[in-house]
């Protein structure tokens, strides 16, 4: 019988450990991470991926739902018995999704991935202090200036507010940072906009934010990764008073 074609079919480990979907999701994370998988590359179908892991194909399909729903894989359409499942996203986008899962299912306290966050961070904007290029810096205070529209809503603050910080992450060279940055932050998105409510009136809470950022930025192109860090953990504590009880 010929054998079905697609990428990567080869260099698979059978998994032996619990919690199989999770470690079914860890392989294919695996050659995304190694640049086996491209955007529009084909997986190998439900059938040989139960085959090449050793697992059951309900472990298979449960792993693929996930990465499915997160809009890492995608479903194309064949003529064969079996819908092919391609990577539906660039693989810097894919892994931050993957990581964002991984931190999910790990059932960590709101205060543990805050707390995390402040750590990740504030190495993050003491490295952007002094690896931060010129347009780096323009991008930032572009994104700040999006950020002071009257019209500027809650939720629209929010998705800039992340763009800041990321863009910040991404400024640091580490790559991992990056992608650890977005994924802490979108897994306690929800409590980071309630966390926000509770401060105040939206205009002044979104004001005084505004400063702080500023505050961090300033420093960043000053080259002073010490009032960068500064700033920054003042933020996240206005923010997020837990994270220093």
């Amino acid at each position: 019988m010929q054998e079905e074609s697609g990428v990567g079919v080869t260099g698979w480990t059978k998994v032996r450990r619990a919690r199989v979907h999770e470690l079914v999701i860890e392989q294919i994370e695996e050659r995304i991470r190694h640049g086996g998988l491209q955007r529009g590359d084909r997986l190998p179908s439900e059938r040989q991926l139960s085959q090449l892991l050793g697992v059951s194909r309900p472990s298979v399909r449960e792993a693929l739902h996930s990465l499915e729903a997160l809009g890492v894989i995608a479903e194309r359409v064949t003529s064969g018995p079996e819908s092919a499942k391609v990577l539906a996203t660039e693989p810097s986008d894919a892994l931050t999704s993957m990581l964002r899962l991984h931190i999910g299912l790990s059932n960590f306290s709101e205060i543990e991935v805050v707390q995390t966050r402040l750590i990740v961070e504030e190495w993050a904007v003491r490295e952007a202090a002094t690896m931060a290029t010129a347009s780096e810096v323009d991008d930032l205070a572009r994104t700040l200036d999006s950020m002071d529209g009257r019209d500027v809503d809650i939720l629209r603050f929010n998705a800039l507010d992340s763009v800041f910080h990321t863009g910040i992450a991404q400024a640091s060279g580490n790559r991992l940072i990056a992608y650890l940055t977005g994924a802490l932050r979108d897994t306690v998105e929800r409590h980071r906009l309630a966390a926000m409510r509770a401060l105040g009136p939206w205009p002044s809470v979104s004001e005084g934010l505004q400063a702080e950022h500023r505050r961090i930025l300033g420093a960043i192109a000053d080259g002073d990764a010490d009032a960068a860090a500064a700033a920054l953990r003042d933020h996240l504590r206005h923010t997020y008073p837990e994270a220093s009880e």
